[in-house]
């Protein structure tokens, strides 16, 4: 029987604590990249379609509000789309954890068109993907590296594989998500969902990223290697040296 150990915490903005410390999460530790190639062009195209929707009543908002009010109300868009499709890839996570288990997830028709159509997808793929759910919404620590996680599925897959996998649900899939999965895997101890302890991490054969949308569910194979590892390993010295210069003027 493998050792077990104390359990790992995580706090609503996604530190985690184990055996007293307390470490970044992976994703916070992924900001550190530059993404402004996809962001950028995202947000002018979330002020693009804002000003379109509102041409007709553009004169007389700035009438009201002065062409500051315009600029803000027009920008303002791209950060509630991306705290939507954050709060969508939230419910879909939820939810598709409680099919894993198969729990009731009640009426889905207050969801939302967005939500129930992914849902659906994930629910269709779970009953032909062959795929055996071992865990899903797990903790993960390495305490050496100094970092923590929540990784969505750990599963065997058709052929008895180890399989780590992670749910998307937004438009595209960034490379960074590789990174991600490469963090998940190098992990030292995993906690269960719903455990208070913690177990060592098994050895992971294949990454795969789940791209759910409402036309189904895209399996993208994910090559994770020495690379890969050393890229992450990299993001974190990045990432400590940017919160310990944030705020220093020079």
């Amino acid at each position: 029987m493998p050792q077990t150990f104390g359990p790992i915490s995580r706090s609503a903005d996604h530190q985690y604590t184990f055996d007293g410390k307390v470490y970044p999460g992976v994703t916070s530790i992924l900001k550190v990249l530059d993404k402004s190639d996809a962001l950028m062009a995202w947000a002018s195209r979330q002020t693009a379609e804002a000003a379109l929707e509102q041409l007709d009543n553009l004169a007389g908002l700035r009438d009201t509000v002065g062409p500051d009010g315009v600029i803000r109300a027009l920008t303002s868009r791209s950060s509630w789309k991306r705290d939507e499709a954050a709060q969508l890839g939230t419910d879909v996570h939820y939810l598709a954890e409680q099919v894993i288990h198969g729990r009731d997830v009640g009426d889905l028709a207050d969801r939302g068109e967005a939500t129930i159509g992914r849902v659906k997808a994930y629910v269709d793929w779970l009953s032909t993907c062959g795929w055996k759910m071992r865990l899903a919404e797990s903790m993960i620590v390495h305490p050496l590296a100094g970092y923590g996680g929540t990784f969505d599925l750990l599963a065997y897959d058709a052929d008895g594989r180890t399989v780590l996998a992670d749910l998307k649900t937004g438009r595209n899939v960034y490379r960074e998500s590789v990174l991600q999965m490469a963090a998940y895997g190098m992990a030292v101890l995993v906690q269960p969902n719903g455990s208070q302890i913690t177990w060592p991490m098994t050895e992971v054969d294949r990454y795969v990223i789940l791209h759910v949308t409402m036309d189904g569910v895209r399996e993208i194979e994910v090559p994770v290697g020495q690379a890969e590892q050393a890229a992450f390993l990299a993001c974190i010295e990045l990432y400590k040296w940017s919160e310990a210069t944030k705020g220093r003027r020079l």
